[in-house]
C-alpha cells in the first residue's frame, strides 16, 4: 500500500466519523428544539394543567369519600350468630360457629341472675391480614331457670346451648 491509499483510507475514516457526530449533533439540537417549542406552547402547557387539575380532582373526591365513612362503622353487615327459641320447657341458644371458622372452644356461657350471656372471638391471621371478631349476646330471661341441667352440643356447624325451666 502507498503513502496516498492510507492517506485516503484515514482521511474516509475522519470523514465518516466526522458526518456520524454532526448527525448525532443535529438530531440531539432537533429533540432539544422540539422539547423547549412543546414547553412554551401555551396550548400543550394548559392541557397538561388541566391533566395535573383532574387528577388532584380524583384524589381529593377519594380523599373526602374516605373521610366521610366513619372507621368504626363496620363496613358489611356481620352474620346473625346468636338466636333464642323457647320449645315446651327449655330454652335453646344457638350460635352458628360458621363465621367463627366451626369452632366451639371460642364460646363462653354465662348466668346469672336469670340473664344468659353468651360471649365468643376468633382470631384469623392470613398473610398480612389479622381479622378480629367478637361478640356478645345476653337474654333475660323471666322463668326460673334451672342452672344445673344446662346442656351444650355441637351439631354440625351449631352450637345449641339448652335451658331448662320450671313453670
Amino acid at each position: 500500500m502507498s503513502n496516498e491509499e492510507k492517506k485516503g483510507g484515514w482521511l474516509r475514516v475522519l470523514g465518516i466519523i466526522t458526518l456520524t457526530f454532526l448527525i448525532a449533533f443535529l438530531a440531539f439540537f432537533a429533540a432539544l428544539e422540539f422539547s423547549l417549542h412543546r414547553m412554551m406552547d401555551p396550548v400543550y402547557q394548559s392541557k397538561r394543567i388541566e391533566r395535573i387539575m383532574r387528577n388532584e380532582q380524583k384524589k381529593f373526591e377519594r380523599f373526602e369519600k374516605n373521610m366521610m365513612e366513619n372507621p368504626f362503622e363496620p363496613q358489611k353487615t356481620a352474620p346473625m350468630l346468636v338466636s333464642l327459641v323457647k320449645e315446651n320447657n327449655q330454652y335453646k341458644i344457638i350460635v352458628n360457629l360458621k363465621p367463627l371458622g366451626g369452632d366451639d372452644k371460642n364460646i363462653k356461657v354465662n348466668l346469672e341472675n336469670q340473664v344468659i350471656s353468651v360471649y365468643g372471638d376468633i382470631e384469623k391471621k392470613e398473610h398480612k391480614s389479622e381479622e378480629i371478631m367478637s361478640f356478645a349476646q345476653s337474654y333475660y330471661l323471666d322463668e326460673k331457670l334451672i342452672s344445673d341441667k344446662i346442656t351444650k352440643e355441637k351439631i354440625g356447624d351449631k352450637y345449641i346451648i339448652t335451658i331448662p325451666f320450671e313453670e
